[in-house]
């Protein structure tokens, strides 16, 4: 997956463009720690998030094979469910569909302070945590976080 270069906005569609806009708006209001990650990092976390959840042919997360999860309502529900399954360190990946934009690494705190810039970078948005947890922001508004381990 290659993100495509500033230099060549002359050959993208408007919709590419649009994107690109929108993906450097949300860098701009993500505080740090962020960290943009390398095309080959983008790639590997996409493989990873395909391979430990399984994706149904519309690529959604299929909820009803993943054994903890949990419908999120509020802010609390989520880290109450993260409390609940020891996890305390909320370094996540943001990962957008469809998009060409490279993943970004921040905190579960930052992205959830800019949730409207984050959402706005790909219909459906995944934070995916290297601690085995993933939360989906699904473009029907519905959020859903869980793990397979």
């Amino acid at each position: 997956m290659k993100t495509p270069s500033y230099h060549y906005l002359n050959i993208l569609t408007n919709n590419e463009v649009e994107i690109l806009d929108l993906f450097e708006e949300c860098i701009e209001a993500l505080k740090d720690p962020k960290e943009i990650l390398s095309d080959e990092l983008t790639e590997q976390y996409f493989e990873t998030l395909n391979n430990k959840f399984p994706i149904t042919s519309w690529a959604r997360i299929d909820w009803d094979k993943v054994p903890q999860k949990e419908s999120i309502e509020t802010y609390d529900d989520l880290y109450n469910w993260l409390k609940s399954q020891g996890i305390v360190d909320t370094t996540i990946n943001l990962l957008w569909n469809p998009s060409d934009v490279p993943v970004v690494r921040t905190t579960l705190e930052n992205a959830l302070e800019v949730l409207d810039d984050v959402l706005a970078v790909g219909s459906d948005t995944f934070m995916y945590s290297d601690h085995g947890f993933v939360i989906e922001f699904f473009h029907d508004g519905e959020i859903t976080i869980g793990r397979t381990e």
